[in-house]
């Protein structure tokens, strides 16, 4: 793999030799806050609506018609492009991908807007989501992380077209790089080249941090969504953790395995699932961001359960925190971590997403590796300690259940 540092655009190239099919990545680190909730959803659903000289019908053909995989993801903390496609379409592709990002008309935008209001309140029509929704509201309070479906919803009418188009602007001045995997002969010529058909995207702008931190939670807060007409309650309940920077990051994420998002195996699977009979669906989660992270339960039950579930979290806590994890749970959750990420690091796009995350996060080309080695350094004392510091830290839980059932929280 090598690197090559271009006037702010960092190009990553990794050669995969026999391999048909060749994926490129444009990762934009998203480093200030939206004016409005959406505005970034939007610009990338918009990306791919035409340019300025290929049409949105006839881009569509294109694509769809070499074959070429062309996906745009928008995530708290960044923007990605990425493109799949065979060896023999490599100008092709990166040609429609330079285009899309820099001549992009965005003459879809008032139909856009209409879409995505009804994809929006379809989905918070679904039990889960409205519960989850709340949550992240709520434990990422006044950031800009809690731009979640119903904050779009309160915002989107405001978002202009120009709003809109000044995305890229805002984030081209940003850390980004592109990052290219397949059967490569010859990096050198290929980095040249790259620079050459990207060259609008070779800006840096680097500005003073001046986004404010996460408002960490200072009392144990239950927030309640009355919905009368479901047969389940929708449980969450989490705590602040802290991200990849940070030496107990590794052992959250072995102590997570464990407790809840190894499925069948997980602590909180075989406990309230199959010995109690709380819940068909149980598990917890880590969900790491550039500016913080969280850990979180998640229960969906019987209303008459609530209570049970929250004590039952409890019980399983106090497990971790006092008793030692046995040797095969250990293994095992190390064994379960390693393996998904070599399952989810195996193809061309994958690596090109893999590599160019890593980078824009600052956690360098090498993490990978790194990432095995404290995975594999965590012991037993560690998954105590973290239980212990984390897990006595203010929690924020949010019930979604008929409005009597929720009168056990009062």
């Amino acid at each position: 793999m090598k690197l090559y540092k271009k006037d702010g655009l960092d190009i990553i190239i990794k050669n995969n030799p026999k391999t048909p099919r060749m994926a490129i990545t444009c990762h934009f680190l998203v480093d200030k806050p939206e004016k409005y909730a959406g505005t970034y959803g939007l610009f990338a659903k918009l990306l791919l609506q035409g340019t300025k000289s290929r049409p949105s019908g006839i881009l569509l053909d294109l694509i769809e018609n070499n074959g070429i995989e062309i996906d745009v993801k928008y995530k708290q903390d960044y923007l990605c492009t990425s493109a799949l496609f065979l060896n023999e379409d490599f100008e092709l592709a990166t040609d429609i991908l330079a285009d899309i990002l820099q001549n992009s008309t965005f003459d879809e935008f008032e139909k856009e807007v209409h879409k995505m209001k009804g994809e929006i309140q379809s989905e918070l029509d679904v039990p889960r989501v409205k519960a989850t929704d709340a949550f992240v509201r709520g434990i990422f309070s006044d950031h800009y992380y809690s731009n979640s479906h119903t904050r779009i919803t309160e915002d989107i009418d405001k978002i202009t077209r120009v709003d809109v188009e000044a995305v890229l602007g805002q984030i081209a001045g940003a850390r980004k790089a592109l990052t290219i995997v397949g059967d490569i002969s010859d990096h050198d010529a290929l980095a040249a080249k790259i620079e050459e058909k990207f060259a609008f995207l070779n800006q840096l702008n680097l500005k003073e941090d001046l986004v404010a931190p996460i408002a960490p939670l200072t009392e144990n807060k239950i927030l309640k969504v009355a919905k009368n007409d479901v047969q389940q309650a929708q449980i969450l309940k989490g705590w602040h953790a802290v991200n990849f920077n940070h030496e107990d990051y590794p052992k959250i994420i072995v102590m997570n395995n464990i407790l809840g998002s190894s499925g069948l195996s997980s602590r909180l699977f075989v406990e309230l699932r199959d010995k109690k009979g709380l819940a068909y669906t149980v598990r917890s989660s880590f969900e790491t961001l550039r500016r913080g992270a969280i850990i979180y339960f998640y229960i969906a039950t019987d209303p008459k359960n609530i209570e049970t579930s929250f004590e039952s979290f409890e019980i399983e806590i106090k497990k971790l925190q006092t008793d030692f994890v046995s040797d095969e749970e250990l293994k095992g959750g190390k064994e379960n971590v390693l393996g998904r990420l070599e399952y989810f690091t195996q193809t061309n796009v994958q690596q090109a997403l893999t590599y160019g995350y890593d980078w824009i996060m600052d956690l360098g080309l090498d993490y990978e590796e790194k990432y095995r080695k404290m995975i594999e350094n965590v012991s037993f004392q560690d998954i105590k300690d973290v239980a212990n510091r984390y897990f006595t830290r203010p929690s924020l839980a949010a019930v979604l259940a008929p409005e009597k059932s929720l009168a056990v929280l009062d």
